[in-house]
């Protein structure tokens, strides 16, 4: 299950497995282990993905949540209702929070 997560989140912020390995220094082949459940990352490491993809370390390990369809639903209706610049100041800041908390986590 750990390793299936790994890869559905990894492939959910459309990351390959070579930034993936690049943000924790690793190599491509640790993180194929990690998904193909063939190695897990050590204790550090999975912290510090779980804060990366937004989920907690059982999440990570275990069952995944499913969102919640009628706040996607909601979400995605007032987006569209958006003038395109409205939507791109959203997303422009959506942008500089993602890269504010990551900053400095493959150093």
């Amino acid at each position: 299950m750990l390793g299936s997560n790994i890869r559905t989140l990894r492939k959910a912020r459309k990351m390959s497995q070579s930034e993936l390995a690049e943000l924790f220094g690793v190599s491509v082949n640790a993180v194929s282990k990690w998904e193909k459940g063939v190695a897990e990352p050590n204790v550090e490491r999975l912290t510090a993905m779980a804060e990366l993809f937004g989920v907690t370390l059982d999440e990570l390990c275990g069952e995944l949540p499913s969102p919640d369809m009628s706040t996607l639903k909601v979400m995605n209706r007032a987006f569209a209702q958006m003038t395109p610049d409205e939507q791109e100041k959203l997303l422009a800041v959506g942008r500089a929070l993602f890269a504010h908390a990551f900053e400095g986590l493959g150093e």
